[in-house]
């Protein structure tokens, strides 16, 4: 679960449609990156939810990516299952794509959120990626809203070459519920091409920060928006989006 979204778990869960655009800057003769990216979800009251992603990518390839998900919520757990594909590239968009992740909450006194996740990414290259991550959030209320702290890590399993790699970071959030939330994420680990290249090409510490913001416009319409910088041995990069969210309920 993204920053942004960490003030939606805490006012409940809304349907919503989002769509950004976004441009990335790359240092050393690399490919300029961009894109726009859609998608939405869907709660029904039985604690069912659909859920759809549409990604189109401009980059050293060009190319597309859908992802469709179904839901289910409770009182205090939730569970999503997720399964796509892309058009024809080699290595900048998953073939296959297969991910399953949980949320759990605890009480409102103590205010933690957990968000486990497990991914697999075949690419039409051969490389295969298998993720685990996890993210742990604590909210602390505050007399105009509340403020929310976290922290995640990431590992990755790349073939071929059985290699591993992990990232890790912590975030901080403030967030006044369904008016405004603003924040940055710091992240370091170790990188191979963002996991889609042969994994022998690069392997090199990377760290990265990403303020922040979204706001409401009207209590159905939302505007996000990200920044950030990462740097690595190979090249820099540099960019963000910003982007409309639409609620439904």
């Amino acid at each position: 679960m993204n920053s942004i979204a960490f003030a939606d778990e805490k006012a409940g869960v809304r349907s919503e449609i989002t769509t950004v655009f976004g441009y990335y800057g790359v240092t050393h003769g690399l490919s300029d990156r961009r894109f726009a990216t859609a998608w939405g979800n869907a709660y029904l009251s039985s604690g069912l939810g659909a859920h759809a992603e549409v990604h189109f990518m401009d980059r050293e390839e060009t190319a597309s990516y859908f992802a469709g998900g179904l839901s289910w919520s409770g009182t205090s757990t939730s569970l999503r299952g997720w399964l796509g594909t892309s058009t024809g590239n080699d290595d900048i968009l998953p073939e296959l794509y297969a991910r399953i992740e949980g949320i759990w909450r605890s009480s409102a006194e103590t205010g933690f959120v957990v968000s486990p996740a497990a991914t697999y990414r075949k690419f039409r290259n051969g490389a295969e990626e298998a993720i685990v991550e996890a993210d742990i959030a604590k909210y602390y209320p505050l007399t105009t809203g509340y403020l929310i702290l976290n922290t995640f890590g990431r590992v990755l399993f790349i073939d071929p070459g059985d290699h591993v790699t992990a990232s890790f970071g912590a975030g901080v959030t403030y967030a006044q519920s369904r008016k405004v939330a603003i924040g940055v994420t710091v992240e370091a680990g170790r990188a191979t091409y963002d996991g889609m290249l042969v994994p022998s090409t690069f392997d090199e510490p990377y760290v990265s920060l990403r303020p922040h913001v979204s706001f409401y416009i009207t209590d159905k319409a939302e505007v996000v928006g990200l920044l950030e910088y990462s740097s690595r041995q190979s090249y820099d990069l540099y960019g963000g989006y910003v982007g409309l969210k639409l609620y439904f309920d």
